[in-house]
């Protein structure tokens, strides 16, 4: 086979001594270079393994870096910086497998360390430049190119390197690259199969499990959306029924106050009518009982001067009667003094029981005061509780909002709620601001200190912090801040700048001292709000900023702010955002209010109940105020009638006395005259008083008739009163339970289901009936409690690791086909390279033979295979005999004969492989003049065939060359080159 591809030029510029730029041209011929040690010859063979791909600087004569190919300077010159060398070769026959017919390969080192290829002047990588020469007898370590020194390692080196040589003669080196690189991919696939294999068994564990979670998250989620589809529907339902059920109340509570007040101005209205009409009452019974006794005293007056009269007319007729007379007289004086002390003692008994009837009277006018006073504060005090009541309510509705709050941690962002609810990851702790308390008065400058940081998560250490973070990015649930407590650090305001504001009036002192916190979170705490300075106001706070020279942030009790540097924030602070320790707070307040305000809606229900009972008990005594005033009247009424007895027979005894007298001194028919007229005077005014006896009466009876209506009406509207403040009462408690049962469902669909009620209404309707869509609420809601607590994020994680966990089972199908497939190939690949090994060993074998005695004119030698039962991993060994001596160990020869004997070879070889080019450094120098002749003589069974390139010092060498080329170094450190073609000199010859 001609192969027509050779190396057509060699351009080195500030390759080792080559300081200026040399271009060898050559020919497909022999062209020998010569000059004298040290001169700088053998960096040919350096530049050419170097832009090859050659990678030990100790190959290339260096010392430790690839920097030393790099001109180094002389004398005369400096260093360079940068070293190139372009092989160009003829391709056209397209040897090389690319469409030029040139080829240019290029190197270029930096003294950084840098180093780049080219291809046709394209960057490339150095992979690109060994696959093109793979397997074509170029390259940086072929048999093709043998540098100084390097013909005894053929003969000296081990089995195994000369096996090699065979190798790439045989052009299966292609084939142990793909090997090598199967054997490669082999040990990925069986480290891919292994990880995959330990992710499966892992994966295996979480599976089950997830598998478990999911169905039960799966479960608590079809069951919470029908839940949610009734509730809403109840929840519409519910509003609306209630809704109308409070209008309802409402108007009949409206309708009732408007009784109440009805009722309670006719009860006032009752109670002045009874007052006057008792007063009236009283003062008709005095009239009557004086008309009474007056008419007493007159009917007595008429029988006593109507008896007078017939007396004197019968002591008129018997004078004789005289002695009784006297004796009669003098009875009637003693029972007319007895009858004296009688009166003025019934008089006695009047007067103090009509002053006990004025004291019950006006004890009586005063339960009746008492009495409406006490429904005024009644009325002033039901108004109270109602309103108290109301605040109850609504402080109650506040608790439940703010308990919800902080059961539901509504104020912390989503991505911050996610980390601390997330039972996958470890180490996360809290929030700075869930881990806070601090005094009431100090709240809202510590809420404007941590605004920024008081969502921050504080963590065990970074690695737990990066774990959450991959865990936010993983479910793209946003961002969050971190705090671990491995790596943050304590920060504290400078001690001495601590003493001087010790005693300036209105610094209260540094944050983090007026906050209480578990001890283990100090470095945290102290790192945000160590360095901030707390003062009672903004005045303060600009005189302490000025006298610490702005060097910290202070904050004052009512949130303002001087930052470090001395920029100023304030103003109004309600809009902040709200923290657990804001909460907390509140939910204290609150709670204290609801413990207050039940403490007052107790006393003031307890003062009502008071009043109520008070009230009852002055009906009680206005009822027996009633009863003895009857009862005094009655008492008066009997002792005026018995005072007037005793006046009607005081006055008989009297006129009888007067009689008996008048008859004793004879004036009788006088009086008898008088009598008469005084008489008829009195008989006429008896019947006038009787008259208007009878008109009051008639009035008094009508007067007791209505004031026995107006007791029972007052009864009436007493009673009536009680019964419409106990349906006002019950009416509010509906009204406040339905206003809270609406307001609760409102903030239940508000909430829970960010809904509003009109949305609720329109959208979602019941379609069953209402008790058995109670029932299944029911029912969901027993579920969803035997569910327990799920994690929702199992059905996306369940989702997740189960389509890996399938993927890498495929995956592990498919690497076990991978590597099945991969044995195979290998296998085939083995059986190509033993095939062409056997077949080049033995064709390399014969020609070595054949060379040996040529060149050694006579003798004998061969290859002998060192394990012949193991063709891919034997070496080679060499048998050689020179002419007169026995087959022996080629250690035994001379180095000649060694060089010769190695010569043999590589001749064998290209015999066998033909090459575009050998580059031979010195390879005939152990030789001499004989069998250099006979090396020389040899190269000519290569001409048109093999490009030959040799360094040497032999002359017989240099007379087989077409061109010769020179080294020198005119200059110290620096080669220069010079070119000679025998040919055109011998041709001019």
């Amino acid at each position: 086979m001609v192969i027509n591809v050779y190396l057509k030029e060699i351009v080195a510029n500030g390759f080792k001594s080559f300081a200026d730029k040399i271009d060898i041209k050559l020919d497909n011929k022999t062209t020998c270079i010569v000059g004298p040690n040290g001169s700088g010859k053998s960096n040919v063979v350096d530049a050419v393994r170097w832009v090859l791909g050659e990678q030990s600087v100790k190959s290339l004569r260096g010392d430790n870096l690839m920097s030393d190919v790099i001109f180094a300077g002389s004398k005369n010159r400096k260093a360079f910086n940068m070293a190139s060398v372009e092989l160009i070769f003829d391709n056209s026959d397209h040897y090389l497998n690319l469409e030029y017919t040139d080829i240019s390969i290029k190197r270029k080192a930096y003294r950084n360390g840098e180093n780049e290829y080219y291809l046709n002047g394209q960057k490339c990588r150095l992979k690109d430049i060994l696959n093109l020469m793979l397997d074509t007898g170029i390259g940086k370590e072929s048999f093709n190119i043998i540098s100084q020194g390097e013909v005894d390692k053929i003969i000296s080196n081990s089995s195994l390197d000369r096996r090699i040589i065979i190798e790439e003669v045989a052009g299966v080196l292609k084939y142990k690259k793909r090997k090598e690189e199967a054997l490669k991919k082999l040990g990925r696939t069986h480290d891919n199969m292994n990880r995959v294999q330990d992710i499966i068994i892992e994966l295996e564990k979480q599976v089950i499990p997830l598998k478990s979670q999911s169905e039960k998250a799966l479960e608590y989620l079809d069951n919470k959306k029908k839940l949610e589809n009734l509730e809403i529907a109840l929840l519409a339902y519910d509003i609306y029924n209630d809704t109308s059920n409070l209008e309802i109340l409402k108007s009949d509570f409206a309708k009732v106050s408007s009784l109440i007040v009805d009722v309670s101005s006719s009860t006032t209205s009752n109670d002045s009518d009874l007052l006057k009409k008792n007063i009236m009452k009283d003062k008709l019974e005095d009239k009557l009982n004086s008309l009474n006794g007056e008419l007493l005293q007159v009917v007595e007056e008429v029988e006593k001067l109507n008896s007078e009269k017939l007396l004197l007319e019968e002591k008129e007729k018997n004078k004789e009667n005289r002695d009784r007379n006297e004796e009669r007289l003098s009875v009637l004086f003693e029972e007319k003094e007895r009858l004296v002390k009688d009166v003025s003692l019934i008089d006695a008994q009047i007067s103090s029981t009509k002053i006990n009837l004025d004291d019950i009277n006006v004890k009586k006018s005063n339960i009746l005061k008492e009495r409406e006073e006490f429904r005024s504060n009644r009325e002033y005090l039901m108004s109270d509780f109602s309103k108290v009541d109301q605040e109850i309510i609504s402080f109650s509705n506040k608790k439940k909002s703010i308990l919800f709050e902080l059961e539901s941690s509504s104020f912390i962002p989503k991505a911050v709620l996610s980390v601390l609810n997330a039972k996958s990851l470890s180490g996360i702790y809290d929030i700075i601001g869930n881990v806070l308390s601090i005094d009431s008065k100090y709240t809202k400058a510590l809420e404007i200190a941590i605004s920024a940081s008081k969502n921050f998560i504080i963590t065990e250490d970074d690695e737990s912090s990066k774990s959450a973070i991959r865990y936010l990015k993983d479910h793209n649930l946003g961002r969050a801040t971190f705090f671990p407590l491995s790596v943050i650090k304590s920060r504290r305001v400078d001690g001495s700048i601590l003493r001087s504001l010790e005693n300036e009036v209105g610094f209260v002192g540094v944050l983090s001292d007026l906050v209480s916190y578990d001890v283990k979170y100090r470095n945290i705490i102290e790192n945000q709000l160590g360095t901030i300075l707390v003062a009672d106001n903004i005045d303060v706070a600009v005189l302490i900023a000025k006298k610490i020279n702005y060097r910290y942030k202070i904050v004052t009790l009512d949130g303002d702010v001087i930052n470090v540097g001395g920029s100023l924030s304030g103003g109004s602070s309600s809009n902040y955002s709200k923290s657990s320790v804001t909460l907390r707070q509140e939910l204290d307040f609150v709670e204290q209010k609801v413990t207050a305000l039940e403490r007052e809606k107790r006393e003031k229900q307890e003062r009502i109940d008071f009043i109520n009972a008070s009230i009852t008990d002055l009906d009680d005594k206005l009822l027996n105020t009633n009863r003895k005033v009857m009862e005094l009247e009655e008492r008066l009424r009997s002792l005026t009638s018995n005072r007037s007895l005793n006046n009607d027979t005081l006055h008989r005894v009297v006129q009888e006395i007067e009689s008996i007298d008048s008859v004793i001194n004879n004036d009788a028919m006088l009086k008898i005259e008088k009598i008469t007229q005084d008489y008829y005077s009195k008989v006429s005014r008896r019947d006038i008083i009787k008259n208007d006896i009878k008109s009051v009466s008639s009035d008094l009876s009508d007067i007791k008739d209505e004031i026995e209506r107006l007791s029972a009406d007052y009864k009436v509207y007493n009673q009536e009163l009680r019964e419409l403040e106990k349906n006002k009462n019950d009416l509010e408690l509906k009204i406040n339970r339905l206003d809270d049962n609406i307001d609760r469902m409102l903030r239940v669909l508000s909430e829970e289901y960010s809904m509003t009620y009109e949305r609720a209404r329109e959208a979602f309707h019941l379609d069953i009936e209402v008790l058995e869509a109670r029932e299944k609420v029911n029912l969901y809601k027993s579920n969803i409690k035997r569910i327990g607590m799920v994690n929702l994020d199992s059905i996306e994680e369940y989702e997740r690791v189960n389509n890996r966990y399938s993927f890498l089972l495929k995956q592990k199908g498919d690497l076990e086909s991978a590597e099945t497939s991969l044995v195979e190939i290998m296998d085939e690949m083995d059986g190509v390279i033993e095939e062409e090994f056997v077949k080049t060993f033995n064709a390399v074998n014969e020609e070595f033979s054949k060379v040996f005695r040529e060149l050694f004119v006579g003798g004998n030698a061969y290859l002998k295979l060192t394990d012949e039962d193991n063709l891919l991993t034997t070496g080679i060994d060499i048998v050689a005999s020179p002419p007169g001596k026995k087959l022996t160990s080629i250690s035994l020869l001379s180095g000649g004969e060694k060089t010769l004997t190695a010569i043999s070879l590589l001749f064998a070889i290209l015999n066998v492989r033909t090459i575009p080019f050998c580059l031979f450094d010195e390879v005939e120098a152990a030789l001499d003049e004989a069998n250099v002749d006979q090396f020389g003589k040899y190269l000519d069974h290569y001409k048109d065939k093999t490009q030959f390139l040799i360094i040497t010092h032999k002359k017989k060498t240099m007379e087989y060359a077409n061109t010769l080329y020179g080294i020198t170094m005119q200059e110290s450190g620096v080669s220069k080159l010079v070119s000679v073609r025998l040919n055109d000199h011998i041709d001019s010859l």
